[in-house]
């Protein structure tokens, strides 16, 4: 008999289906019967729930015994007698009703209706007799009710002590019961097992021989035409089944696979000379954008060289070097936005160092001034000093001339008098001088003031001025020290100009009072040791102040050649200055890319 592979795989699955739909059956009867809350487990149940509840209380009176016999002896607590009789009594008949309905055994269930009789009849006693006795405390009446239950009592005792032999039975046939069930479960459940076993054993080695290994041998021979190999015949072709027309489907694979073999060839050659021709015209078209997008950046390139930031490439360019096209517009938006930047910033330079310059010129000027005046008050204070020390020599002299004056009291009046003249030349001069340093005092401060201007515009015109301003810097610094030294000078002049009015003053009374020089000899003496002392501290005094303006005409001097050196770096920097601006003068920017910066 020769099955189909359907067939087979069907009657495989069949057997697998029934093994285990025996399996399962037994499995649940076992589980069933074994399971908590099932049949077995509920007569165990049974069997201990009856022995829990002959046992005292609910439905063994034992309790209830004991409750009578205590309510005789403690007459005071007979309503607490009488209500815990009453919760016994329905505690037995809630129990005893329950037992009616759980499927007791018929033996038990006859046994059990024999107590629930002796216990009826004991609680009619109790209900009839011993509570209204023990309600009125009649102790006799109550005491013979007692009489009557105690035989009660007793019979209802040997009941209940049989119930409790039938009960432990009960429990220990229903523990063999669950064990004997077990045994048969478990010994179903090993022999389905097995069967199961033996089936997948035998249906895998049919699936084996019948379909595994002839799919293998077709399988192997897929594996050979899909690596090209046509040259064998397809196996499995004579058998009935879907192997044999798997096979029989290869072989019309492999035949119609030739067929398309040859096709294939003939259309690939035809292919691969379209294809030439396509990707020449492929290449042409590529090179003919790229010498596009190259023509299109090589003009923008050289606007760019040319100076023209404005120009921007506006052709579109194939969407692969539209990201170029984008690159290259927004460098010159970019490059442009600086340059017009630059040009402001190099227009403002230009302005600020002509300013320098034009300020650094007039102060070079100034300062020549400053040191002519400068010389003509050394040549003046030269002057000064040797008249002062005329005056010292020829106070000595007449010093030395006193021990003689009194033979020449009438030349006295002519010596007053020239005196009295040098001593009105010193007061010129000293007003002279006095003049002259109130001039370098103004020259000093207008110096200063030229000096600060310049100190603010090389702060305008930032880095490029730094080297300037330190210059300016110094400049001030010098014309502040001219102004103090010209100040104490104007200080030593006025204190000299003082001596000199004393010294015309005491001439002039020595030629009013000449007269009297002869009886006044000895004071006339000592008024020439004054005037000689004055003289000589009027010539020291001259001699410092000809040292400081030697000093002045010194700085004069280095403060002039700081102002042509300061000149000459504005000149400079106005040259480069105006040497920027030509650059970038050279290149084309937009009227909005400086008004921006303006702004």
């Amino acid at each position: 008999m020769k099955l189909r592979l359907r067939d087979a795989l069907n009657l495989f699955a069949g057997a697998l289906l029934l093994g285990f739909i025996l399996a399962s059956a037994t499995a649940v009867f076992s589980l069933l019967e074994l399971r908590v809350g099932g049949p077995l487990s509920k007569k165990q149940a049974h069997a201990y729930e009856l022995l829990a509840d002959i046992l005292p209380p609910p439905l063994y009176l034992v309790e209830a015994m004991l409750s009578v016999h205590h309510g005789v002896e403690d007459l005071g607590q007979a309503k607490v007698t009488l209500d815990t009789l009453a919760t016994l009594k329905a505690q037995d008949e809630q129990r005893r009703d329950y037992w009616q309905t759980v499927g007791l055994p018929k033996e038990i269930l006859a046994t059990l209706e024999q107590s629930q009789a002796e216990a009826d009849a004991f609680w009619s006693v109790v209900d009839q007799k011993y509570a209204p006795a023990l309600k009125s405390g009649d102790i006799i009446a109550a005491n013979r009710s007692i009489s009557e239950l105690e035989p009660i009592y007793v019979r209802h005792r040997k009941i209940i002590d049989g119930l409790a032999i039938m009960a432990n039975k009960a429990a220990a046939d229903s523990v063999l019961e669950a064990e004997r069930t077990t045994k048969i479960a478990f010994a179903l459940l090993a022999a389905t097992t097995l069967m199961m076993l033996v089936l997948v054993v035998a249906g895998s080695n049919a699936l084996r021989n019948f379909v595994v290994i002839p799919l293998s041998k077709v399988s192997a021979y897929m594996g050979q035409l899909a690596a090209g190999d046509f040259s064998q015949e397809v196996p499995m072709q004579g058998r009935a089944d879907e192997v044999g027309e798997m096979a029989r489907s290869v072989a019309n694979f492999r035949t119609a696979s030739l067929e398309r073999q040859a096709a294939k060839q003939a259309e690939q050659l035809k292919q691969f000379q379209d294809q030439d021709w396509a990707a020449e015209m492929a290449r042409t078209e590529e090179r003919n954008l790229r010498q596009q997008v190259v023509k299109l950046l090589g003009g923008g390139l050289q606007q760019l060289a040319e100076g023209n930031l404005t120009q921007r490439i506006t052709a579109k360019f194939p969407r692969e070097f539209e990201c170029l096209r984008d690159d290259f517009n927004s460098s010159l938006e970019i490059l442009e936005e600086t340059m017009g930047r630059v040009l402001d910033s190099t227009s403002a330079v230009d302005s600020g160092s002509r300013e320098i310059s034009s300020a650094s010129d007039d102060l070079a000027r100034r300062t020549e001034q400053q040191a002519a005046s400068l010389e003509e008050t050394a040549a003046a204070l030269d002057q000064v000093t040797a008249t002062v020390r005329q005056t010292a020599e020829n106070a000595a002299e007449a010093q030395k001339a006193t021990s003689v004056s009194r033979t020449m009291v009438g030349k006295s009046s002519a010596v007053a008098n020239e005196a009295m003249t040098a001593m009105e030349r010193i007061d010129a001069s000293s007003r002279q001088i006095g003049q002259i340093i109130t001039v370098i005092d103004e020259i000093a401060f207008q110096t200063n003031l030229l000096a600060l201007n310049a100190g603010v515009e090389a702060a305008r015109a930032g880095e490029a001025g730094r080297g300037f301003a330190v210059v300016a810097q110094e400049v001030r610094a010098l014309a502040q020290r001219s102004a103090d030294a010209a100040k104490e000078i104007k200080t030593l002049v006025t204190e000299s100009s003082d001596s000199v009015q004393s010294g015309v003053g005491l001439v002039v009374r020595v030629g009013e009072e000449l007269s009297g020089v002869v009886d006044h000899f000895g004071r006339i003496e000592d008024l020439v040791n004054t005037i000689a002392s004055a003289a000589r501290h009027q010539a020291v005094g001259l001699a410092e102040i000809n040292n400081a303006v030697g000093q002045m005409d010194q700085v004069t001097q280095q403060n002039a050649a700081m102002v042509e050196q300061t000149t000459a770096a504005s000149h400079n920097l106005t040259r480069e200055a105006s040497e920027l601006g030509a650059l970038i003068q050279r290149f084309t920017v937009s009227d909005s890319a400086t008004h921006d910066r303006a702004a």
